[in-house]
Order: structure tokens, then sequence, then C-alpha cells
């Protein structure tokens, strides 16, 4: 099973001020615009080997990092802007979602997340078994800051799927499994259709919207089937640090290719079985979620995701370093991008050294001091 990352970043000056990308991704191979100015994504080649995704993110890091260097910027690995922007859309597909959106999109423009995307092999399965998963983004949340408030352990979904009205929950939020391949393309295109019909209230017409959009790609939320590409993304966790990221994605792969001997049922014993994967009715799930989201990695979250087979203490989520009940200030905020953002350059220098040094991810990542913004 073939794993493509595709990773978010915000971009600042050397004062912590979210700022143009544009430098950085006209001289990266791998780095692509995002829907707003001081947002580049990375988008790695699909790799085969875990050996080959570890290099892939320690040179193509190394050369970001570099390239920032010297031009005075700097690469921020947190999954919201601490206090919110307004930046314009930069894009076409951005301008449409800006008008079918209207004011309700700062909530995505102020977010950045990690997209892993998996080999389809039964895509339908694969959904449903990382629809389940979802609680697993608390592995990685990365701030419990939006717009200077705390609101959630993981902010950005908090902000991302449940900030935004009702009418756009089809659209960003987790939704129900499906069993058929008839079931889940019936969704595919009525969601697209509902799109179409939000953009023409817009104004936008519907050639417009099915040049820039498909209904492979019009929903955000986070699990999609990408026929288009043959993959089957998740979209749940937030942006993070490489070290975090990469066991991630190996611990859900492992679990995924279990579904090539195991069948997947919904049922009480959530986990993965001697002989079958269960899953949980979905209501209990969206309780695991809130959960996940709004408290982190309670003993409810950890305990369920043990039974998946994942090792929650090799992991120490960024948003645990920050401070509790506290409100921040702009300059705060700029501090603390300053301060992750060194957090992402030491992270990437050490697993540099470690795979030279043949002992790849042998040393557990260290939790940032508490607001250790000295």
């Amino acid at each position: 099973m073939k794993i493509g990352l595709e990773l978010e970043y915000w971009v600042v000056d050397k004062n912590g001020v979210l700022t143009s990308a544009a430098e950085l991704i006209d001289a990266h191979k791998y780095a692509v615009p995002e829907c707003v100015d001081s947002l580049l994504e990375l988008v790695l080649p699909p790799v085969a080997s875990q050996t080959e995704l570890e290099s892939e993110i320690i040179d193509s890091l190394t050369e970001l990092l570099a390239i920032a260097a010297a031009n005075d910027l700097f690469v921020v690995p947190l999954g919201t802007t601490l206090i919110e922007a307004r930046p314009p859309a930069t894009s076409a597909r951005g301008m449409i979602l800006e008008r079918v959106y209207g004011e309700e999109l700062r909530f995505a423009k102020n977010v950045a997340g990690t997209h892993i995307h998996f080999d389809q092999t039964d895509a339908i399965a694969q959904a449903n078994l990382l629809t389940a998963l979802d609680p697993a983004l608390a592995l990685v949340a990365s701030t419990p800051y939006y717009d200077g408030q705390q609101t959630a352990a993981s902010a950005r979904a908090a902000a991302y799927r449940r900030s935004m009205s009702a009418r756009f929950a089809p659209f960003r939020r987790l939704q129900p499994y499906v069993w058929t391949e008839a079931e889940c393309n019936n969704r595919l295109h009525q969601t697209f259709e509902l799109f179409i019909e939000r953009a023409r209230v817009a104004g936008i017409d519907r050639e417009t919207v099915t040049e820039h959009f498909s209904p492979d790609d019009v929903i955000h939320g986070p699990v999609r089937i990408r026929n288009d590409i043959g993959t089957v993304e998740w979209r749940a966790p937030d942006t993070a640090l490489p070290r975090q990221v990469i066991r991630l994605a190996y611990d859900i792969e492992g679990v995924l290719e279990q579904l090539a001997t195991k069948p997947l049922i919904v049922g009480p014993r959530p986990g993965v079985h001697s002989d079958r994967i269960v899953i949980p009715p979905f209501d209990r799930l969206e309780q695991l979620t809130t959960e996940a989201i709004y408290n982190g990695l309670t003993t409810p979250v950890q305990s369920y995701l043990r039974a998946f087979g994942i090792d929650v203490t090799a992991y120490a989520p960024l948003t645990e370093g920050f401070p509790k009940g506290e409100a921040l200030s702009v300059a705060e905020a700029r501090d603390l991008r300053r301060l992750y953002a060194a957090v992402l350059s030491d992270d990437v220098s050490m697993l540099r050294r470690e795979q030279e040094g043949s002992q790849w991810l042998s040393v557990p990542l260290q939790r940032v001091p508490r607001y250790a913004l000295e």
C-alpha cells in the first residue's frame, strides 16, 4: 500500500507575522500554494515503504527550511494561526469557496492540516475504518488556540468542522459510514449537487463550479475517497511535527492493512480482533470524536485507540505544551509562531541525525516546555 503525504505549514517573517509563502513555493519542487497567501502545502510523492517516506519528508523539509532561512522566513507547524487573520483567497477555487461560504470561510482560512493518502485496496472498507479512526486526531493535535482563545485540544478540528453553520456540514464534518459503492457514489453526487446549488445562490454558474470542482474533491471533511487519483484520503490530523506524522501514517496504515484478512463490522467491542475488525456505531463514534477534539487524549480516547493496536504513549501532542486557560495577545501569538518554527527545525535536524545513524525514531519526541517563550 503506497502512502502519500500533503503537509500544510504557515510562513512567518522574523517577527512571527504571517507573510507570503510565494518565495518558498517558487523555490521548492514539492511546495504548492494553498487558499491563503501565508500557507503552503508540501505534496510528497507516493512511496511504498517507511524508509522512503522518512527520506522524502526529511529531505523535503530540510530543503524547505534552508530556503526559508535564506529569505529570513520561518515555517510553522501549528494547526491554526493562533490569532485569526482575514486574508483574501488566492486561487480560483478559493475565490469560489469565498463566495459560497461567505464570512464563514474564515474558519478554513485559519487552519492547517495533514492529509495522508492511502492506495485504494477496498476503498469502501478503508473509508469506513478511517472514519472510525477519527479520534486518532488527538495524537497529533498541535494547538488549542483559535483567535487567541483556548477552544479545544485540536482548535483546528473544532473550527474547521464545528464552527461553520449546519448548512455546510455535508462538506466539512465527519460523515456516517457507507457500505456499498452505489451508496458512496450517491452521496458524493448528492453533495456535489448541493454545492452547485449553494454556488448558484451565491451567483456562480454550474459551468464555473465544474471547471474547478468535482464530486471527488468538493468534500473537505476528514475522509475522502479519491477515485480520480486512486487513493483514500485521511484529512483528520492537524499539521504537526514530521516525527509524529510519520509514526501516525504507519500506525494507521498498519490498521488498514488488516482489512486484507479480516472483515469490518459494526459492533459493541471496537478494535482489532483475531478474526475481525470492529468499529462502533456512528453515534458512539461521534461521542469519541467530540471527546478527542475538545479534550484530547483522555482515558476513553486512549483506550479506544489502544484497541486498534496504536501505542498512544509514543505521541506527545504539541497542544499539551501550551498554557492552560489563558488568552493570547497578538505579540504572544507571534512569539509562539517563532518558537514552534524552531521546534520544527530542531525536529528535522534530529531526524536527519537519527537517519544517518540508523536509529530512526528511537528517541521519543520531547515535550515542548510549557510556554517557553524565553
